[in-house]
This record gives structure tokens, C-alpha cells and sequence, in this order.
């Protein structure tokens, strides 16, 4: 493992997406940061903001601070946690779209600012204050479920749920995430907007099924169903248009889709070395409305911070913290210039008169 880069960044504020840190440093990042791969670059020898992982939140941080003249260094290893690439969905204007396309053009928007640089390359360790830039998916332990994900196992019926329309039948595995009975009663109903009958899975909790009875009845649903068996492996259906649950006692069960959110989790060892505070679903505990956590200076957006894992909420987050981290640089701390790039003073309604006159 390289460890060092071959340049040294003098950092003023360090943010990190999924974590973003804005300690206001200045340290030369080299003593930080060890690299998986050797990373060369011409980038200026200085960067007031760097932002590990350059997905959805770390774009729209760094677009945040570019509108603050704040330059930024955005390091990304390529691995999204979306790593199977599901159309996306939710986002005005990229419906249905590749997701790696809309990064793409984020980029591409990001470069034109003359705020923000890139490096492609995987920041393997950092000495504190340090950051992971991966969040990634905790899958329970059934046999099979991983081979299902996400193709019949759905996450999120916003992002994923129109497609499957018209479907027979749909399960809902009452574990994690959706093992609180109100919780649980409220993803049934979304699933019954896609498919016929809509049976509930709680993995051996009676108990549970109870509870989730008890909540559907009270919503007025009529008649749940719900199969408090043991669920001993899930089956993929070789035409891939269904899904098969094999029960305790041998039966097996065929659905279109089932709909479950596995846990995600952060480096540990960073968010440990840190000393971030987390939740019950592992995700950092934040303050509104700049995504704060519990360290000052510390700052998290996207899949980390959230229980939800998707484009939009990202984006917001991302540009909420992006908004926190310039509060954290003021001119006294940058020493900045009023027009850092000496460019011509043009408003917005220059730029738009420009473009209709051609």
C-alpha cells in the first residue's frame, strides 16, 4: 500500500462526504492521508475544502462551495454504494437514467466553476481527523438474499416500485429497519400500490407479527397477512421474475418482489477513531439543519446520515453541509480575494440575456 500523494495540499477546511469534516486546518495533507494507489497530480498545492468520496452529497457539497469561491479537492474511488447501477428514479430531469451519467455531469459542471479538482483514487487511511468515503449495505443472514439484491429485493418502493406494478403478490421481510410494527404498517400499504396481496415475513417473531397486526388494524386494513414462520433460505427465479421464500417446515412461497432495507454501515474503524456518534441503524447522528454531528467540525451527508438512501435526499444534504463547511471558512480564516478568478463581474441576468442573444 503507497502511502504518500505526490503533492502536498496545504488544507484549510477538510470535509469528507459521506462525512464531511470542516476542521479549520492547516496542515499539509501528505502527513494525513494513505492512498490504495499512488496518485500524481498538477493540482495547485493548496485546497482550503477536501471531500473524500465524490458521489451525489460530495458533488452537491462541493457545488454548494464553489458558489462560496471556496475551492475544492474532491477524492473518489468509483464505488457508489448503488455498485449494481439501478436506473434512477425521483431525480427532475434523469428519470430512468444511469446514475454514473448524472455523476458525470455533475463534474463536468463542477470543473466549469474553477472551484473544484478531482482525484480518481481509494483514501485507504487518514490520521485524525479522518474519514471513509464507502458506505456500504449489512445484508442479513438469509441464505440468498444477497443473490436477490436488488433485482427482487426492493429498498426503497419510491426509487423502486413502479416497475413491478401489476404484480400478483409481494412480501415484506419484517426485520431491521422495518421491524417497528408502525413502520412496517406503512411499507405494506406502499407495497399494495403495486401488487395484489401483500404478505408480511417476520422471520420467526410472533411477537412481531402481533405488533404489526395491531398497527395495520388500527390504519383500517383489513384481513394482513402474516407468516410468522422461520425463513430458512430465498431462491432466485432463474426467468428473474420472481422471488421463492423457503419456510421452516420445507413450503415454499413465490412472490413478485419482496420489500426490505438492509442496514448500511460507515468505515467502523474510522467512525470509531472519530469518535462520531451513531444510531440504531448504525447511521451518524447529525443536527439540522447543516448535517452537524456530534464532534464539532464534523459534518456527514448522504447514505451515512440518513435512513434514506437516495439521490434527492443526498443532494440535499450534500448542499445543506456544503452551506455549514463555507460558514466554517470566513474570509478572516482564507484571507481569500473578493473575485478569487478575476473574472468579469456578470449577474444572472447578464448570463441569461447572453445565451438567448447567442
Amino acid at each position: 500500500m503507497s502511502s504518500l500523494i505526490a503533492h502536498s495540499i496545504r488544507v484549510v477546511g477538510l470535509s469528507v462526504v459521506t462525512v464531511l469534516l470542516a476542521y479549520i486546518l492547516r496542515d499539509e495533507i501528505y502527513q494525513r492521508i494513505t492512498f490504495d494507489s499512488y496518485v500524481e497530480s498538477n493540482i495547485d498545492s493548496t485546497a482550503e475544502v477536501l471531500i473524500i468520496g465524490g458521489s451525489h452529497a460530495g458533488l452537491s457539497a462541493a457545488l454548494t462551495l464553489a458558489r462560496h469561491q471556496i475551492d475544492v479537492l474532491i477524492l473518489d474511488s468509483n464505488a457508489p454504494r448503488n455498485k449494481w447501477k439501478t436506473p434512477t428514479h425521483v431525480v427532475p430531469t434523469w428519470e430512468n437514467r444511469d446514475p454514473d451519467d448524472l455523476r458525470r455531469a455533475s463534474r463536468e459542471e463542477l470543473r466549469k466553476t474553477g472551484f473544484a479538482r478531482f482525484a480518481d483514487t481509494h483514501v485507504s487511511t487518514i490520521k485524525k481527523p479522518e474519514a471513509n468515503e464507502r458506505v456500504e449495505f449489512v445484508f442479513p443472514f438469509i441464505e440468498g438474499y444477497e443473490e436477490n439484491f436488488p433485482d427482487h429485493i426492493l429498498h426503497c418502493l419510491f426509487t423502486r416500485g413502479l416497475e413491478f406494478k401489476g404484480s400478483p403478490s409481494a412480501g415484506l421481510l419484517a426485520m431491521g429497519l422495518a421491524g417497528a410494527p408502525h413502520h412496517a404498517a406503512m411499507l405494506v400499504e406502499d407495497a399494495q400500490k403495486f401488487a395484489g396481496t401483500v404478505t408480511i415475513y417476520t422471520n420467526g417473531d410472533a411477537q412481531l407479527g402481533g405488533g404489526i397486526r395491531k398497527a395495520l388494524l388500527e390504519r383500517g386494513e383489513e384481513n394482513p397477512i402474516i407468516d410468522n414462520r422461520k425463513i430458512i433460505r430465498l431462491l432466485r427465479d432463474p426467468a428473474g421474475v420472481s422471488i421463492t421464500i423457503v419456510l421452516e417446515d420445507g413450503e415454499m412461497t413465490t412472490e413478485s418482489f419482496l420489500v426490505h432495507q438492509p442496514d448500511t454501515r460507515a468505515n467502523s474503524e474510522i467512525v470509531k477513531q472519530l469518535g462520531l456518534k451513531t444510531n440504531e441503524r448504525n447511521d451518524i447522528v447529525t443536527k439540522m439543519p447543516f448535517y452537524q454531528t456530534s464532534v464539532a467540525g464534523i459534518f456527514a451527508a448522504g447514505d451515512c446520515a440518513s435512513p434514506f438512501k437516495m439521490i434527492p435526499n443526498a443532494i440535499f444534504q450534500g448542499s445543506n453541509a456544503g452551506a455549514g463547511i463555507a460558514r466554517e471558512l470566513p474570509r478572516r480564516v482564507t484571507n481569500n480575494e473578493v473575485n478569487r478568478l478575476g473574472e468579469q463581474k456578470l449577474t444572472w441576468y447578464g448570463k441569461f440575456r447572453s445565451r438567448i442573444n447567442g
